[in-house]
């Protein structure tokens, strides 16, 4: 979830194939196959080639600064060589400077597609990145250029994707929206093939639309919340990031801290871990640990891929205002485990004192990413101090430097930072499995606004399965806070159970574990108290 700050050269062809309605910002097509470049029986053959260019409209102090549009190479995506029946004569990819070169036939119409689509197969590095419009069918975007003939001698032509403004407003359709959209992801994705160049990045869809807005419902009409990540576990569904679009509203096409942050997120769930509860956040809060460190980490990343220091976010009128956080700051007081700007900080000026190979190999080893301790900024300290022991040095001058302690151990049974919040220590209570109940008390306190992802909002204890075999968890309010509804979710280095129900002042149920440590994180659903404590017993 994107994080809120102190607000909450040829003729593109116009036309719309396969999808029904208005413009999403460009021109409309269903995704194929790359097929295999052909040029007729016998045919003479010709060298086109061409620069892909994009409008993009800077935005580094908030606003987006129309005054400076400059254009940049559409990089990585995909090219097809048309007849005059739209059939496919040939396909390539740009390359990192918008370039492309394929052999056509000649003395042939043809027009050239740019698809807003970025594929590679094979056994190495592989990807598949689309920038569809989710309030058109899922069509996704491309431009054409007009259709010309190739001769008989090698040939040019270039393809441009116009930003749509005119001086005050959009004026025409903003084909270049989903190509800015795309260039952020192809930045993020390089800086990982920086570390790691045999990478396969499971296949994302981004779905941005003129017509998205910031309100919640449906999201084939535009209603997408905010602009966010998710990994829907439905059969068939692959990882997504929605983007805002609408005008005067809120924008982030061109706001590349966005949607490079979103694009964190699927770093976490395609190559690490990522066990926030989600919910609001903003660099105020006091948030659950596992909501910092995935907003953190999300800011941060955007920096560090970017290769800037800022993050910045645009919104209203014109796109003209909007949010400039500085990524090496932290936190002000209180800093500690649960600020994102202080996990941000860390992560940030960590990259830029020993480079993202390190916070790589921490992220995706195993002691992180299949750890029993859940995502925060200590396990991960863990990982890197292993997995970096020379670099150790510098990740714990940065964690003292936000109140944070250099953890003993993932379960960090040394902090003493609870940020005001006393329910918030010990990080983690131990509970024997058949040794009678422990009490679990939880806090509405950090929370005013009710969304249950604070500090406090989440109790965590630990214990040991001894065999393996299904463990009957139950909860039960204490002390008579009256409108409780307690939930728990168990981890083995990855949620394998919970108890959900909405049965009020208890909780039930069984889970399967394999032998040895687990984690159960206990919450009150309703978050009705500031003092709420629950009976929590393992069987």
């Amino acid at each position: 979830m994107k994080t809120w700050l102190l607000r909450t050269s040829a003729l593109i062809a116009v036309a719309l194939l396969g999808a029904c309605g208005g413009g999403g910002g460009g021109v409309f097509f269903p995704i194929v196959g790359l097929p295999v470049p052909g040029s007729g029986s016998g045919a003479t053959t010709v060298t086109l080639t061409g620069n892909a260019t994009f409008d993009s409209v800077p935005n580094t102090t908030g606003g987006l600064n129309y005054g400076a549009i400059a254009a940049k190479p559409v990089r990585g995506a995909v090219v097809e060589i048309l007849d005059a029946n739209a059939a496919v004569l040939a396909s390539t990819a740009t390359d990192g400077s918008g370039a492309y070169s394929v052999s056509v036939p000649a003395n042939t119409t043809v027009s050239v597609r740019v698809k807003a689509q970025m594929l590679q197969g094979g056994s190495a590095a592989s990807w598949d990145v689309s920038v569809r419009d989710n309030t058109q069918g899922d069509a996704l975007y491309s431009m054409d250029s007009g259709s010309f003939s190739t001769g008989s001698a090698a040939l040019t032509r270039n393809v441009h994707a116009p930003s749509g403004w005119n001086g005050s407003s959009y004026a025409s359709a903003r084909v270049a929206g989903p190509f800015a959209v795309l260039d952020a992801v192809y930045a993020t994705q390089a800086k990982v093939l920086s570390v790691a160049p045999s990478t396969a990045f499971p296949p994302l869809r981004v779905f941005w639309s003129v017509n998205n807005v910031p309100a919640s419902g449906n999201t084939a009409l535009g209603q997408i919340g905010t602009t966010f990540f998710t990994n829907s576990t439905a059969a068939g569904a692959t990882r997504a990031i929605y983007v805002l679009g609408k005008e005067n509203v809120d924008t982030d096409e061109y706001d590349s801290s966005v949607v490079a942050h979103e694009w964190g997120h699927y770093y976490q769930s395609a190559f690490s871990r990522d066990d926030s509860p989600g919910g609001g956040h903003s660099l105020t809060d006091l948030l659950d640990r596992r909501v910092a460190f995935s907003e953190g980490w999300g800011n941060a990343w955007s920096g560090i891929a970017l290769a800037r220091s800022n993050y910045t976010d645009s919104v209203g009128a014109s796109q003209a205002v909007g949010s400039n956080l500085d990524l090496s700051a932290g936190a002000a007081s209180p800093a500690g485990w649960y600020r994102e700007a202080s996990i941000q900080s860390i992560l940030w000026n960590l990259n830029s004192q020993v480079g993202f190979k390190p916070i790589h190999d921490a992220l995706t080893g195993a002691s992180f990413k299949s750890g029993v301790a859940v995502t925060s900024i200590h396990p991960f300290s863990v990982a890197f101090n292993a997995a970096a022991p020379g670099s150790a040095s510098a990740l714990n001058t940065l964690l003292s430097g936000q109140s944070i302690a250099v953890p003993n151990d993932p379960f960090a049974g040394n902090e003493t930072n609870n940020g005001g919040v006393a329910v918030a220590l010990p990080m983690y209570t131990s509970v024997a499995v058949g040794g009678g109940a422990t009490q679990a008390c939880v806090t509405n306190q950090a929370d005013a606004g009710g969304a249950g992802n604070k500090l406090g909002s989440y109790a965590y204890l630990r214990f040991t399965a001894p065999a393996q075999r299904n463990y009957a968890i139950a909860l039960s309010v204490t002390g008579g806070t009256p409108g409780t509804d307690p939930d728990f979710v168990v981890y083995q280095g990855r949620r394998v159970g919970q108890g959900l129900s909405i049965v009020a002042g208890s909780e039930s149920g069984s889970v399967s574990l394999s032998q040895g440590e687990a984690v159960i994180v206990v919450n009150d659903f309703k978050n009705v108290s500031t003092n709420t404590c629950f009976n929590v017993t393992i069987n």
